[in-house]
């Protein structure tokens, strides 16, 4: 007898036994309240049925919308090209369509249909004939034109099929980005992805519900025509009208209704599965009270005394054919656990256990031969023959264990060779694999003649060199007295690689960066300790490379600062967390609000506001500046547009650029649609440019900012006389506004150098004929000595202070037509 026919013998019996059990000593004490436990029978049935039927129609809208959105269906629906649409693209899409029906075996058919009905692209894995290509003149089609939701849903036959499925629809609208305008465009209805769900898990469903011995379940559509029902010759016959009227016209129809049905009294009860679909619950009435208490209590003792004498004999079965078996191949496998890979298994039988039996003894005999093989293979590098990751991280482990014993200190350096990618590009693998194997030799000469390498015993270990992967080896040093011994081994590493290394005829010089952790001043766990080894080491690749470095704990914080900013700022980005905020400039003579200055702000979730000055370097140095910059640009251009058309007057908008905006982006495109975009004047843009970044930039963009003065854009030099430009930077580039600093400006009544600094300044802008804006404006007497001094525009938190848009709009209804200097002098 086969083993699953055993599991069986034991298993079926043990779970249907009780069952009856509990159904007939049920029935013999509840019998006084058939009705309620009918009825409350029929209701548990009709809501599973119902929300099975509900669960599969919402799992089926939601993946036609899942299907409608995978970037092969859009990429598809936009193509035009016929060649490329049809012999490119279609057999993945239909390769993508029969993944999702292999995955979802209820799915027949997937369909996308064209804005006119012709069914462009079908995927289905039944042997049915495609009956109809062109579906614009069914009902179905006709009807799902005229749907302007999401998702349509429909209970019909398909022109492909004879049975009765669940359409469902979802219209493909989408934008063309070659075409339309990604942000302003409408999306344009492209097709609808169909997908066609049989209901047979409906009529599985029906087939074997039982609502006590005669009651059923059945499904009609809207005219009565059963769909569904567990005898298959009703399949197509019509309930009575009347009946149906009266079902439909039912204020509660989750109430059970005393009704004449198929010439018997009964009880019926109804769900709406769906604007197509009614599911009827069927209860005869003479069924509530046929039983009887005698015939209740003989069932109940047959069945009991058969179930006693089934456990019985199932027990000794089990233990016979499987339990005794069982236990003899624990204890074979458990002296292969301790070592002992001979074991005797006294199995003869010819069944499964048998046959495992004879297996186990099979791979006892094969294991000892492969396990110092596998061990080789698993614990070390095959390029170098030194210990791998694993075995490194395993030593390091012993080590620190004895470590804690015995109270001592140990170090871990972490050794990365420099520019060793360089080497692979230039000479190739071979000699980089070269490269490292006369590292790892040079690395094993380097430590005391007493130190071991490779051991496999680690009682008697001082040293462990390992590769951990690619470029990086790993020295632990168990036995230390202070950081001097850890510095005295890693300056004799990188005395001993200034020698040049020799491949071929080739000299090559290579050096490496060390980085060193200590135990258990820098932690106290495997991964702690190599993981600020490595962080260490990164550190010294910035200190300029061959050099080693001690881990420091604020040097990993700011690094781990630097990245947790940066990911959070890509998602900034994503997640429309970037805002502007405007600070107004004001015209020292006339007082008025002649232009607005857009600064950035970050309102991050975790932290709140987050200064420019933390993000922006970071923005910069990942490449962040350039899409953020752009949305500056172009969000500032918008703002001032809505400005204008609300009559806030005609001031202009600055923005900030920086360096690599200017290297990197073309500016002069991006410049010039946002002024077509928003219909603003040249005037109306200043771009604000540090005076540290100009000195940066190539000859070639000096070019395209003189394009963008001629063009009438004004270019501004912010902070001027921070940075280390000479004045005849102002006679090379197109300026056409100094910006004085803040830092200058704060002190200038009681710092006469300051003073001075603001008045020359000032001096330079007036006799090259270039306009001027004093920043960090706090006080009246200063307003009033840079007026006086012939300052043309203010700016500081004397005037107004930055603030959002909303706040920004109120401060310029109220301040429309007033003198703002008057205000506040």
């Amino acid at each position: 007898m086969r083993l699953h026919a055993k599991v069986l013998l034991v298993v079926v019996p043990l779970a249907v036994i009780p069952l009856m059990i509990l159904g007939w000593l049920a029935y013999d004490q509840l019998r006084s309240s058939a009705v309620e436990r009918s009825s409350s029978q029929m209701t548990a049935l009709m809501d599973q049925t119902a929300r099975s039927f509900q669960m599969h129609q919402d799992v089926a809208k939601a993946n036609a919308r899942l299907f409608a959105d995978a970037s092969l269906m859009r990429a598809y629906a936009l193509t035009e090209d016929e060649e490329e649409r049809y012999v490119l693209m279609l057999p993945s899409l239909l390769k993508l369509f029969f993944s999702y029906l292999h995955a979802y075996p209820d799915y027949t058919e997937i369909r996308f249909l064209l804005p006119d009905g012709y069914e462009d692209a079908r995927a289905t894995l039944m042997s049915i004939p495609n009956a109809a290509e062109d579906e614009g003149d069914t009902p179905f089609f006709q009807e799902l034109s005229r749907f302007e939701g999401e998702t349509f849903v429909q209970i019909s036959t398909p022109p492909d099929s004879h049975g009765v499925s669940l359409q469902v629809a979802r219209p493909v609208r989408l934008i063309d980005p070659v075409t339309q305008d990604p942000l302003n465009g409408s999306p344009i209805l492209r097709g609808y992805l169909v997908v066609t769900m049989s209901l047979d898990f409906m009529a599985e469903q029906i087939a074997v519900s039982r609502i006590g011995e005669n009651g059923h379940t059945l499904v009609v559509d809207e005219r009565g025509r059963i769909l569904f029902h567990r005898d298959p010759s009703q399949l197509g016959q019509h309930i009575p009208a009347s009946l149906m009227n009266r079902i439909l016209g039912s204020e509660e129809p989750e109430q059970l209704m005393p009704v004449l049905f198929q010439e018997a009294q009964s009880l019926l009860a109804t769900r709406r599965l769906n604007e197509d679909l009614l599911l009827i619950g069927v209860l005869p009435e003479r069924e509530l009270l046929a039983e009887s208490q005698r015939l209740g209590n003989i069932v109940v003792w047959i069945i009991f005394g058969t179930v006693v004498l089934m456990v019985i004999a199932l027990l000794m079965a089990m233990n016979t054919l499987i339990v005794r078996p069982l236990k003899q191949l624990k204890g074979a496998v458990r002296e292969i656990g301790h070592g002992n890979l001979s074991p005797e298994i006294g199995l003869s039988a010819n069944d499964e256990l048998g046959q495992l039996a004879r297996s186990f003894q099979e791979m006892a005999g094969s294991l000892e031969s492969s396990r110092v093989k596998v061990e080789r293979l698993a614990y070390h590098d095959s390029l170098t023959g030194l210990p791998n990751r694993f075995r490194a991280h395993e030593n390091l482990r012993h080590m620190i264990s004895l470590a804690h014993c015995k109270g001592a200190k140990m170090a871990v350096l972490f050794l990365d060779l420099d520019n060793f990618k360089r080497v692979n590009d230039t000479l190739g693998h071979q000699v980089g694999d070269q490269l490292l194997k006369e590292m790892s030799a040079r690395l094993t000469s380097v430590l005391r003649a007493e130190d071991f390498i490779c051991e496999e015993v680690l009682q008697n270990a001082s040293h462990l060199l390992a590769r951990l992967g690619g470029d990086e080896f790993v020295v632990l040093l168990p036995r230390i007295s202070g950081t001097q011994d850890a510095a005295k081994v890693a300056a004799r590493i990188l005395d001993l690689m200034k020698v040049p290394f020799h491949f071929d005829g080739q000299e090559i010089y290579s050096s490496t960066s060390i980085g060193i952790s200590l135990f258990p001043d820098d932690g106290t766990e495997v991964d702690d300790l190599i993981k600020r080894a490595d962080a260490a080491m990164y550190q010294a690749k910035e200190q300029g490379r061959n050099n080693f470095q001690f881990y420091s704990a604020s040097y990993n914080l700011a690094v781990f600062d630097h990245i947790s900013l940066e990911g959070r700022l890509r998602r900034a980005i994503e997640n429309s967390e970037l805002e502007l905020h405007y600070q107004p400039l004001v015209e020292a003579k006339t007082g008025k609000v002649v232009g607005l200055e857009a600064l950035l702000r970050w309102n991050d979730p975790l932290e709140g506001i987050i200064s420019p000055d933390r993000f922006i370097p970071i923005a910069e140095d990942s490449g962040l500046i350039l899409p953020i910059g752009e949305w500056v640009l172009r969000e500032a251009g918008r703002q001032l547009r809505i400005w204008q058309a609300a009559g806030l007057g005609d001031a202009s908008v600055s923005v900030n650029v920086s360096a690599i905006q200017l290297q990197r982006q073309d500016l002069f495109t991006i410049v010039s649609e946002v002024l077509d975009d928003n219909d603003l004047a040249p005037w109306q843009l200043e771009l604000e440019i540090t005076e540290t970044a100009l000195m940066r930039i190539r000859p070639e963009v000096i070019g395209e900012l003189d394009a963008l003065r001629q063009k009438g854009v004004t270019i501004s030099l912010d902070d001027f006389g921070t940075g280390y430009s000479s004045l005849s930077l102002l006679q090379e580039l197109p300026i056409g506004k100094l910006k004085i600093d803040k830092t200058f400006v704060r002190d200038m009544l009681v710092d006469p150098k300051d003073a001075a600094i603001v008045s020359a300044v000032l001096f330079i802008a007036k006799s090259l004929g270039l306009r001027s804006t004093a920043e960090g404006v706090e006080t009246p007497e200063q307003a009033v000595r840079l007026a006086d001094e012939g300052c043309g525009q203010l700016q500081g938190y004397l005037l107004c202070r930055p603030l959002p848009v909303a706040e920004m709009t109120e401060f310029l209804q109220s301040r429309k037509a007033e003198n703002i200097l008057q205000s506040v002098l």
